[in-house]
């Protein structure tokens, strides 16, 4: 991306913007996202009768937020070997996880389905496929959950999946709906904060791409797919004289919005990681 934009433009973006406005946002959203993914995650257990205590949900949520420094997915997993240290097999704990990562992702598949709906003609061409692609593959799944076929019914990591059935997905997905309402909102809201008149409309229907492009397990932090993604969507939102002006623009904020938001992640996960070890998430020293 850096070698695709002026650097000097790049640079001069950099300090356009409110930066403390956009890191009390970041701060502020950094909370409620925790606040939301903590209620989603534990309805989600209590869907696969894997009952933890909130608060201890809570605290882990936020210890293995860290994680997100390098990676969404092993963010997730961290949370997995937590169920693992607290009586979940590793089959079990796998399939925990994966269920509550694909109750996001459901969720966010079917809240963009409804935003390209009403706004179809606010969404890329280059979204169709995608949202296509998700919605028949969310649909295939559901058919396989509730065929529930022996052959993958008694795979030990497939398990909690068909256990839960359709009733625990639908209480799972609906859980997720507040939190990756506020994910893709926040993103449109950051950008608005710095001053990229971002619609609505394109926030509903465009930003779960983001959110995607984030969580792929391809760069650390998302560093790289985020900001090109965004680039790619919104630089004609931004203020500039040239497309590679506004490209610059929406460059330097999606990197700003980056460290604060990492820096948001640590500051509220660092105080949670003591009561995450005393839930048992990570080992203690033994006792003389």
């Amino acid at each position: 991306m850096l070698a695709r934009v002026p650097f000097a433009a790049f640079r001069d973006g950099m300090t356009r913007g409110p930066h403390h406005w956009l890191f009390a946002a970041n701060l502020a959203i950094t909370v409620i996202v925790l606040a939301t993914e903590s209620v989603a995650t534990w309805v989600g257990l209590i869907a696969l009768r894997m009952r933890r205590a909130f608060v201890d949900v809570v605290a882990v949520r936020g210890a293995t937020y860290l994680l997100l420094l390098v990676n969404y997915a092993l963010a997730q997993g961290g949370f997995g070997y937590y169920l693992h240290r607290t009586g979940a097999t590793g089959r079990q704990a796998v399939g925990a996880t994966l269920f509550l990562m694909g109750t996001n992702l459901a969720a966010l598949v079917i809240l963009t389905s409804g935003a390209w709906w009403l706004q179809g003609d606010a969404v890329p061409v280059t979204l169709w496929w995608l949202l296509t692609a998700g919605s028949a593959g969310l649909a295939a799944y559901l058919l396989v959950i509730l065929a529930s076929p022996a052959v993958l019914a008694r795979v030990a990591w497939l398990a909690p999946l068909f256990d839960a059935g359709l009733r625990g997905h639908a209480l799972a997905i609906l859980a997720r709906v507040p939190h990756v309402v506020l994910i893709v909102l926040s993103q449109w809201a950051a950008m608005r904060v710095w001053g990229i008149e971002v619609p609505i409309s394109a926030a509903l229907t465009i930003m779960p791409a983001i959110a995607i492009a984030a969580a792929l397990p391809i760069s650390p932090g998302g560093l790289g797919t985020t900001q090109a993604a965004t680039v790619y969507f919104f630089a004609d939102h931004a203020a500039g004289a040239t497309p590679d002006e506004r490209a610059a623009a929406v460059l330097a904020f999606s990197v700003v919005h980056l460290v604060y938001s990492l820096v948001g992640v640590i500051l509220i996960g660092l105080p949670c990681v003591p009561r995450a070890r005393r839930a048992g998430v990570m080992p203690t020293p033994a006792a003389p």
